[in-house]
């Protein structure tokens, strides 16, 4: 009856994985929801290397909403953030830990689906559950547990020759992990084993906090774009009447340049300087706008070069010095303070004579890259080392939970049906766990000048047989159940039920003191 109970009950529980295996499983093949298992760093930080997100299809997309689209000609899809843009014309999106946004445009038929669900470091869990080792073990683990459960061994301990008259032990309970079903008693080890796995992963997780703070680097990448016009009128000189770089500024039809500059990085704020020299080495750096806060990614600013006055402070220091006063140096240098603090200082380089005024570098000297390292205050999760592994404290809680949830409904059930299968009297408890023990006989009188001896528990009657190799003797007279065990010279009898005995002697000899 209990192993009936327990197929059902085990049934039941596979039933219902699978349909919900199943119901999971025709969601994600329909196309209506995708798993997306994260890396790099584009979403920090609201996500992190391999953690798993679900996306599941929408009427609709908003800006500020994160979605995945698939890339071209690749079997992986971007998860980004939705900045701008619109279904029909296609929508901007953007990693949050980007300087610059997607150059894709996907339409809003176009994309996977928005993000509904985050399980941090969960794409990593699923890894290691789908890798084919752990499939492996699984499989054998389905292949042989039924087997498993129903094996059972038996030991016979050698026949002692002295045994001491006076035995007792204390009184067993009625329900015992002993005399449980083999497939109850398999379901008792899976849920102290789901226990003890609970505990040990909960105890580091439940002992700290979820976060930890500490210092990131970021490195930010940077470039400043220059340029230079000057308004030269109508002449000979050149084709229009404005000359752009890098083509010369003849002095004798200009002496005014305008300097432009675009910034492309981390927001900040920007002071611009002239900085002169000679070849003879003298020095000085003139102001020319500054300090500006802009907060964006880029900025664009010009300032305006007054050439007869730089020449001018060059020839009044060459007069003091007594050193040559030409040619003069000339290099605008916008200074980007980041908000991160760090210094970026491109610088166009210029040369000036009393004819002209050239680029020093050629084309190359328009365009200034860099980058910069600067340690950031983040918070990151607490994670936890298990077994080479790593996992958040979040996620250890989350699993230490259901693992401890799980082992108490195994334990829960195992009672419940222990209890519906658990005779309803001692003998039939009894006979169900001792049966190998047992033959039935019919009533029968102890042998005249034997000594019996009334054992106080059937447990201790079992352990005599086992030790003398014996089997135990049963019958059932007046509604009490009688178990013997005969050795060469003393008759062992436990009586279950003897509250009942009737009041008429059993033709037996009891034990002398």
């Amino acid at each position: 009856m209990a192993s009936r109970l327990t197929h059902r009950l085990t049934s039941v529980l596979l039933m219902a994985v699978a349909v919900l295996v199943a119901v999971a499983g025709i969601v994600l093949v329909s196309g209506q929801a995708a798993i997306v298992i994260t890396h790099g760093v584009s979403m920090n930080p609201v996500y992190h290397q391999g953690d798993l997100v679900m996306v599941t299809r929408a009427p609709s997309y908003s800006v500020g909403e994160i979605a995945a689209y698939n890339l071209p000609d690749e079997d992986e899809v971007a998860l980004h953030r939705i900045t701008d843009g619109n279904a029909e014309n296609g929508f901007i999106f953007k990693g949050d830990n980007n300087q610059s946004v997607d150059p894709l445009r996907p339409r809003g038929d176009e994309l996977v689906g928005r993000a509904v669900l985050h399980i941090p470091q969960g794409g990593l869990w699923l890894k290691t559950l789908t890798s084919p080792p752990v499939l492996g073990v699984l499989a054998f683990a389905l292949l042989t547990g039924g087997s498993a459960a129903a094996a059972t061994r038996r030991r016979r301990k050698k026949r002692r020759l002295a045994v001491s008259r006076h035995t007792t032990t204390p009184a067993a309970p009625s329900l015992t992990f002993g005399g449980l079903p083999s497939s109850l008693r398999v379901s008792v080890g899976i849920g102290s084993a789901l226990a003890i796995l609970g505990v040990v992963l909960g105890v580091p997780a439940w002992s700290g906090p979820l976060d930890e703070r500490g210092a990131s680097q970021i490195k930010n990448d940077q470039r400043m774009d220059f340029s230079y016009t000057a308004d030269v009128g109508q002449s000979a000189a050149y084709d229009g009447t404005t000359a752009n770089s890098p083509d010369p500024v003849f002095r004798k039809v200009a002496d005014t340049v305008d300097v432009h500059f675009t910034y492309f990085g981390e927001r900040g704020t920007v002071n611009v300087t002239a900085d002169l020299s000679t070849p003879a080495g003298w020095r000085s750096s003139v102001p020319l706008t500054g300090p500006d806060a802009f907060t964006e990614s880029d900025y664009n600013g010009t300032v305006t070069l007054d050439l007869k006055a730089l020449e001018a402070k060059a020839q009044a220091a060459s007069a003091v010095t007594g050193t040559p006063a030409g040619p003069l140096s000339i290099t605008v240098t916008p200074q980007i303070t980041t908000a991160g603090g760090a210094l970026f200082r491109p610088g166009l380089k210029l040369n000036l004579t009393p004819l002209q005024l050239t680029l020093n570098d050629g084309t190359t000297g328009l365009s200034v890259a860099g980058s910069s390292t600067t340690d950031q205050p983040v918070t990151t999760q607490r994670m936890l080392g298990l077994n080479g592994m790593t996992i958040s404290a979040a996620v250890a809680r989350f699993i230490s939970a259901v693992l401890l949830l799980a082992a108490l409904a195994v334990l829960v059930v195992v009672l419940v049906f222990a209890r519906r299968a658990a005779p309803a009297d001692e003998a039939a408890a009894i006979r169900r766990r001792y049966a190998a023990l047992l033959v039935r006989v019919h009533p029968m009188p102890a042998p005249h000048g034997r000594p019996v001896i009334d054992v106080t528990t059937f447990p201790t009657l079992a352990k005599l047989a086992e030790r003398y190799g014996l089997l135990v003797l049963h019958w059932s007279r007046s509604g009490v159940e009688t178990f013997v065990v005969q050795d060469e010279n003393i008759t062992y009898r436990y009586r279950a039920g003897s509250e009942h005995v009737p009041a008429e002697p059993e033709p037996v000899m009891q034990a002398q003191p």
